[in-house]
């Protein structure tokens, strides 16, 4: 499984591991109910047996002419007995691990949780250190540059109207316009 370092953004592992964790849960759900439906059907079935042991047996005390037959059906009830008892046990195990495996994916949900949260923390940190030190990077420096030549151009326009006989020929040299992207140096 990929580590949560490996995405590209907070929301992409948050999506992949939510998405991972709904089916892994509907699927463990869908089994669950299955599993106990089966169980209180074996259960109905094993009440319904005793039942027909407890008759069976009232024949037998009451029946001596019958007495043969009666422990032939005894034995039948007795053979399903076990039987639903053997696959009332198997239902029974087979509910305790869907139990554990819906415990280990509720303490995977957690575990994404706290990816999430340590991820938001780093990406609230990343942030926090871009801003404190935007004024160190080269982003910054052409910004601040361009402005400064906006500002420069703005003065010599001022001038250019205020003496419109006076040369700026070498105060244009000194002081260029600023670049605009998009234009194409000529």
């Amino acid at each position: 499984m990929p580590k949560w370092e490996e995405f590209s953004s907070h929301g992409e592992l948050e999506d992949v591991l939510e998405a991972s964790l709904a089916l892994a849960l509907d699927g463990l759900q869908t089994a669950l109910d299955s599993a106990r439906t089966a169980y209180e059907q074996m259960e109905a079935d094993l009440k319904e047996s005793d039942s027909n042991v407890l008759n069976l047996t009232k024949q037998l005390d009451n029946a001596n002419t019958a007495q043969k037959v009666t422990a032939e059906a005894l034995e039948a009830a007795n053979g399903e007995k076990r039987g639903l008892l053997e696959e009332a046990k198997f239902r029974d195990e087979e509910i305790q691990s869907l139990r554990r495996d819906l415990e280990s994916s509720e303490n995977g949900k957690r575990e994404v949780e706290a990816g999430r949260k340590e991820v938001e923390a780093k990406l609230a940190n990343a942030e926090a250190e871009f801003v404190a030190n935007f004024h160190n990077t080269e982003a910054y420096t052409n910004f601040s540059d361009y402005f400064a030549r906006v500002d420069q151009q703005e003065v010599l326009t001022a001038l250019r109207k205020a003496y419109p006989n006076f040369d700026l020929g070498p105060l244009e040299a000194r002081f260029p316009p600023p670049d605009v992207e998009g234009e194409e140096e000529s």
